[in-house]
């Protein structure tokens, strides 16, 4: 996903290994017209006789590295599923090719020598936030305390650490010579009141000088989505962040979305809940797995959601920052995409009891967010029955 610090890493690789090449050619692949650009600068500058030189060039360059040199040419955010990297990709051995995305797919260029990126260890983010803020251990307990939470929180991601890290250490100061740390307990709280405007803001000064923050860099996959995609993404953002069950959406949709308990009306607007559910996720009125899946694999590729299966099911999973961001977007639209996913978890009822198991987590996550008194009555009679036939009723 973008943020997790694969940019950084290469960074990070070249300068602590200097002489390995004696080329070092980096092009933004962002888009076709970016890569022919910085291929036709990187060629330009070979020297005489290269002045007028084209992205065609550079291509043959690559093609032929001097023996006894080894060089590397680096595709950064090659993240645009729709971009074919084929035609750019040269072949001789000497030439080390490298490429950094959030699409997974890319990894089929090498399917035996890519490396995925996951989540730091809590060791490593702990290191990071550290690093960043320019503090060392040991911490008192409560400032350590502060600072494991501040990882949790941030989901362990490497740009929201030093984003953080960052804000800490500019609002640092030094007072008659003693070091007077802006603190991570401090910072902790300003995040939990003003989480939505920190993580839009970039802090040029950071690590890497990665000039984005860590909204602004999810908002750059959000753009690149359709409509569909992008109103699934919120869907999902409003049930807990792990093992959402697609079966739920699957059997909801069979139900046609239906209330199982009609203790009270809905109002007139539920209706248009009830028709934007059909219009995203059925086909002449019928559950579209199918169309499900492919909106799926649209945000697989800009890792926005992990997919996984599980006894022949199939389980969505966000990172907690991305849920974050989808749901703190401020779109007045927002508020039905919750009313949305309450219904998929009302509309399958407390039959299916293998698969309430799956559903008690968001049941419960919907009352964190809302409360019982935000919810329909409805709601809250399908479940409560969802609770006490798990045994959590208490909760």
């Amino acid at each position: 996903m973008g943020g997790c610090g694969k940019t950084q890493l290469v960074s990070y690789f070249l300068c602590h290994y200097p002489n390995l090449y004696a080329q070092i050619v980096y092009v933004d692949a962002s888009s076709f017209f970016s890569i022919k650009v910085d291929l036709q600068a990187w060629a330009r500058t070979l020297g005489a006789g290269h002045d007028d030189d084209v992205w065609e060039d550079a291509i043959g360059a690559l093609n032929s590295v001097p023996h006894g040199e080894q060089w590397i040419l680096i595709f950064d955010n090659a993240d645009d599923p729709g971009l074919d990297l084929t035609q750019f990709l040269p072949r001789d051995i000497h030439l080390t090719i490298l490429i950094t995305s959030r699409n997974r797919d890319i990894g089929e260029f090498s399917p035996q020598k890519h490396l995925e990126l996951g989540e730091m260890t809590a060791e490593e983010a702990l290191a990071a936030l550290l690093q960043a803020a320019q503090r060392k251990l040991p911490l008192d307990d409560e400032e350590l305390h502060s600072a494991h939470t501040l990882v949790e929180e941030l989901g362990w991601l490497a740009i929201a650490l030093v984003q953080a890290g960052t804000y800490c250490r500019q609002l640092s100061s030094t007072v008659d010579g003693v070091h007077q740390p802006y603190t991570f307990t401090q910072y902790l709280s300003l995040f939990r009141s003003h989480r939505a405007d920190l993580l839009k803001k970039a802090e040029p000064s950071s690590l890497d000088n990665y000039q984005r923050g860590v909204y602004t860099t999810l908002d750059l996959s959000y753009n690149a989505l359709s409509q569909e995609c992008r109103g699934f993404l919120h869907l999902i953002s409003f049930m807990h962040h792990t093992d959402i069950p697609l079966a739920a959406f699957g059997l909801a949709a069979h139900n046609a979305f239906k209330d199982p308990q009609d203790c009270l009306p809905r109002e007139k607007s539920h209706d248009k809940t009830i028709s934007e559910m059909k219009h995203l996720l059925c086909h002449d009125t019928e559950w579209n797995e199918l169309h499900v899946q492919a909106i799926i694999q649209t945000l697989r590729s800009f890792s926005l959601v992990i997919a996984s299966s599980m006894n022949g099911s199939l389980f969505l999973q966000l990172h907690p920052l991305i849920q974050a961001w989808s749901r703190d977007m401020g779109s007045v639209a927002l508020e039905q995409y919750r009313e949305m996913a309450t219904q998929v978890l009302t509309a399958c009822g407390d039959e299916n009891f293998e698969l309430n198991r799956f559903i008690i987590p968001h049941v419960i996550d919907m009352l964190d967010q809302v409360g019982p008194h935000g919810l329909h009555v409805n709601d809250l009679a399908v479940f409560a029955l969802i609770l006490q036939q798990q045994g959590q009723y208490h909760k």
